[in-house]
């Protein structure tokens, strides 16, 4: 009897163990990577990922000054939200753009996405916490596999986006540079009519290098609009966003950049062209 129950005591305490490691397992920590273009590492950024079932994994983002043990609590707004989270596959053929629900007494932002088996995930964390001004951190999702990039040239310079086409004035860029490019929107053929700011912008522009993973997000302006936006003002509501827009860009490296333009359209909808850009 009395060996029995020890047998089943320890029976027990293994399969605790493993319950256990198997809970460490699936919440895996890591720090991030600093991944804005120009910018320099002024916090700590550190993720979480814990992975259910059918691949949805829910993302813990904390935040620390550099001592990497002081939370950040407080983050300026920037384009209406506390964060904006990108996340792209490793083909860089999927694109989202998040806002994860924050807590202010731990300062941990909170966000649930579904992923694909046999893919990383290349995860952007880019806020901008009180005082110390933008920061963006990389963080990677699923175990690395290998990826053929399947085009190393610039993209056409016009894209569908459900009932619209998004132009740009080129594809090919000088790098190096600081330069803007024209955007236009238009719908059967004629400048798109029914355009309104989407998250306090005209539009939104991710820039991602496919081999360096460097960052850059920038938001066009309506061509003749009187607006001089910083990095945390927001455009009014009613304020015409389009169709013709002008882009502002920081001085691109020599690389492959995947770029995707947001922009709201009838209903309220929100829709992403995506480009390949060639800066050499």
């Amino acid at each position: 009897m009395e060996s029995s129950a020890r047998r089943r005591l320890s029976g027990t305490l293994v399969a605790t163990a493993f319950a256990i490691a198997a809970e460490l397992a699936a919440a895996r920590a890591s720090v991030g990577t600093f991944a804005l273009l120009g910018g320099a590492p002024k916090i700590v950024s550190q993720f979480s990922a814990t992975y259910g079932a059918e691949h949805v994994v829910t993302l813990k983002i904390s935040q620390f000054l550099l001592d990497g043990t002081t939370p950040i609590l407080k983050y300026d707004v920037d384009m209406q939200k506390l964060i904006h989270l990108i996340v792209v596959r490793d083909d860089f053929a999927t694109f989202a753009h998040l806002h994860p629900s924050f807590d202010p007494k731990t300062g941990a932002f909170s966000q649930t996405l579904t992923t694909e088996p046999k893919h990383r995930y290349y995860v952007y964390a880019d806020t901008t916490p009180h005082g110390i001004g933008q920061q963006v951190f990389r963080f990677a999702l699923g175990a690395p596999f290998f990826v053929s990039h399947s085009s190393s040239g610039p993209s056409p310079k016009s894209v569908a986006a459900g009932p619209y086409a998004v132009s740009l004035t080129r594809t090919t860029l000088p790098s190096d540079r600081a330069q803007s490019l024209d955007v236009a929107v238009l719908e059967d053929g004629r400048p798109a009519p029914d355009l309104s700011p989407y998250l306090g912008a005209a539009a939104h522009a991710v820039f991602i290098n496919v081999f360096t993973l460097e960052y850059v997000h920038v938001h066009p302006t309506a061509r003749g609009a009187a607006m001089a936006m910083g990095m945390n003002e927001a455009m009014d509501m009613t304020a015409r966003a389009g169709p013709h827009m002008q882009m502002s860009l920081p001085a691109l490296p020599a690389g492959v950049y995947r770029l995707w333009i947001e922009f709201r359209g009838e209903g309220g909808r929100v829709y992403t062209a995506p480009f390949t850009i060639l800066a050499r």
